[in-house]
């Protein structure tokens, strides 16, 4: 009888125990910007002053790796609204090297159906070329199925540069 009554007093300890270092783990700060949370946003500011590891979004969002197909189109066409003039710009990502690169690393990770205009573009803007960021942006848009805000030419750096300044946080 008793060894029945510590081997239920163990088990109890251990499965409280359990829950509550799954509570505690699920309630960890993912972005200390924002106190952490489900989908999160950090200013402009602070992107390329954080140092990020190989496999945290540098996009700040907690959300599954591999990346889906829907969620790499749209921060590939969040950050490309950086560099393009458009009627209607909804999302914006600040283009970050390590964005770039977390992006590239998904696409060696994971099969998508449009994997090579993705690795097209991403590797263009890896070596800094954005000269054909009006048409990266339209492909991108073609395969959201856009209807609003095709872009039409590249902004200048200071219109850019403004653009950057006036976005209050960034999403997708």
């Amino acid at each position: 009888m008793k060894r029945k009554s510590i081997g239920i007093i163990v088990c109890s300890v251990l499965l409280i125990t359990a829950i509550g270092v799954y509570i505690a783990v699920g309630n960890l700060e993912t972005n200390p910007l924002n106190g952490g949370g489900d989908v999160s946003t950090s200013g402009v500011e602070t992107d390329s002053t954080r140092n990020i590891s190989q496999s945290e979004n540098p996009f700040y969002e907690k959300v599954k790796t591999p990346l889906s197909e829907t969620l790499i189109q749209q921060y590939i066409h969040a950050m490309s609204h950086q560099k393009i003039k458009a009627e209607e710009k909804w999302s914006f990502f600040e283009i970050t090297d390590e964005r770039i690169e977390f992006l590239l690393s998904q696409l060696e990770v994971n099969n998508y159906k449009h994997e090579q205009t993705y690795k097209q573009i991403l590797t263009k803007w890896k070596q800094g070329d954005f000269s054909e960021a009006v048409s990266d942006h339209n492909a991108i848009w073609r395969i959201q199925d856009g209807n609003i805000g095709i872009a039409t030419d590249l902004l200048s750096p200071k219109e850019e540069k403004a653009y950057i300044e006036s976005r209050k946080k960034e999403s997708r």
